[in-house]
């Protein structure tokens, strides 16, 4: 009975939460917010009291009205896949058409590395290791290796430990070894999965970063081992650096227009 109760209430303080939304800069009274949510006025302004000491919401002082809280605000900034998604993608299509090759977007979700976008070139040969959607252990494939290995050194070690048994199902990337990649990646600049998932594919990924120097996404190109030779590697790592550093400046402008 507790946890239904339980339930109950956080349901109808995202409630509040997404009414709140819908006002953001009119703000609500009291009595209209209650009737908006089909709650009592004491179960609204006790819920609007919780939110509000969380900085989930804002009471204007001479008003009286509720506006969402700065908390908000700032979480909001810091879910910025979906975001990165849609502008990162004139950029995996400038590169698709450029190498030729399949190209992915990753962004870090938990102890995961999750596919969020993916090109194809023209190449004949189509190199289709992820679908969006999937998850690897972080660290495991070029785009994965590249969230993991720009990370702070303590964070690396205690991804790799978590996910030991999972990694398990990866000979390439053992901990022992993934921590040596990690190490190498940073030293170079990229990342490189040299066929440790498929013999026969390889692939190079790059971190994006924010202002601040937090990984926020990466962006890897995979091809047959034949299309991966050393001048190529560093051409393909210089192309995706390029493209990183254009995608880090397009986030910190959360306003502007998705470039076509």
């Amino acid at each position: 009975m507790e946890g239904d109760v339980t339930v109950k209430s956080v349901r109808r303080a995202a409630q509040l939460i997404k009414l709140l939304g819908q006002r953001a800069t009119s703000g609500w009274r009291l009595s209209d917010l209650a009737v908006a949510a089909e709650l009592g006025k004491a179960t609204t302004h006790r819920l609007l009291a919780a939110l509000t000491d969380s900085g989930f919401a804002y009471q204007d002082p001479e008003s009286r009205r509720y506006f969402l809280g700065y908390e908000i605000v700032r979480l909001g900034s810091l879910a910025t896949r979906f975001d990165v998604a849609e502008l990162a993608r004139p950029a995996l299509l400038r590169l698709a058409r450029e190498t030729g090759d399949t190209v992915f977007l990753s962004v870090r979700e938990g102890l995961d590395a999750l596919c969020l976008e993916r090109q194809v070139g023209d190449f004949p040969i189509k190199t289709l290791t992820l679908t969006v959607g999937d998850r690897r252990p972080l660290g495991v494939g070029a785009g994965s290796l590249a969230l993991l290995a720009f990370l702070p050194e303590r964070e690396v070690a205690e991804i790799i430990a978590s996910n030991a048994p999972r990694l398990e199902r990866y000979p390439g990337f053992a901990p022992d070894e993934l921590h040596r990649l990690t190490a190498e990646a940073r030293a170079q600049g990229y990342a490189f999965n040299d066929g440790r998932i498929v013999s026969a594919m390889c692939a190079v990924g790059v971190p994006v970063l924010d202002r601040r120097g937090r990984v926020v996404a990466a962006i890897s190109v995979a091809a047959i081992r034949e299309r991966m030779a050393p001048e190529r590697i560093a051409w393909i790592a210089e192309a995706l650096s390029n493209e990183a550093a254009l995608l880090r400046d397009r986030l910190a402008e959360p306003s502007a227009p998705v470039p076509a």
